[in-house]
């Protein structure tokens, strides 16, 4: 089997500097001050370059979002499948509380989630909602049937509306954490504020808290 070709391989690379440069300038300079001039500047391509890849910048944006995304959504399988394989003695709800809090701490630790979590709702508009509910919101509900059927949840608790707020309450606190003065005061009680909605759908026996 042949692998990829040169111009194959340019195109892939060319693509990739225009992926590291607009996360730079996204990050640095927000959307709506960063030119596809400036991304073009900054991976040494003409716009025509720009354009064969990609249809306008805030298509970009959207692609670096799903791919945000999609990495947490592969940390929360990856606690799925830790959940499902941990002894029925052993409560596992805190395994959320422990995903909370790392989706959270990112808000402070990682410029790039921080800044396309805060202005993707705005750059993205109704396209906002469609890839969350499509990309963030599946993983959430698999990790939380994985919950139920260990019987650690209410029995019934409604698990793709409950699916939907936590993602909601997450994603509202990362601008409560990115606009914040001392943002490891604001990760704390935006923790601590989560944890306390999650108590409400554990079972009678269960702590939700990490």
């Amino acid at each position: 089997m042949r692998g990829p070709n040169r111009r194959q391989m340019y195109a892939e690379q060319t693509r990739a500097d225009l992926v590291t440069a607009a996360r730079k300038l996204f990050v640095d300079n927000g959307f709506a001050n960063t030119s596809v001039e400036a991304i073009t500047g900054a991976a040494q391509v003409s716009k025509g370059t720009f354009y064969s890849h990609f249809p306008d910048k805030k298509a970009m944006f959207a692609g670096l979002y799903t791919e945000l995304l999609q990495q947490v959504g592969a940390l929360s399988d990856a606690t799925c499948e830790a959940i499902r394989a941990t002894g029925p003695d052993q409560p596992a709800l805190t395994a959320v509380a422990d995903l909370t809090h790392a989706f959270l701490r990112r808000t402070i630790d990682d410029p790039l989630h921080r800044e396309l979590m805060a202005q993707a709702p705005s750059v993205l508009g109704e396209q906002y909602r469609h890839i969350n509910d499509t990309v963030a919101q599946p993983p959430i509900e698999r990790l939380l049937t994985a919950l139920a059927e260990r019987g650690e949840l209410q029995p019934d608790v409604p698990v793709a509306t409950v699916a939907r707020l936590l993602l909601a309450g997450l994603c509202e606190g990362n601008q409560i954490i990115a606009a914040a003065r001392n943002r490891e005061e604001a990760l704390t009680r935006t923790f601590h504020a989560l944890t306390l909605l999650m108590s409400g759908v554990a079972a009678d026996n269960i702590s939700a808290r990490g």
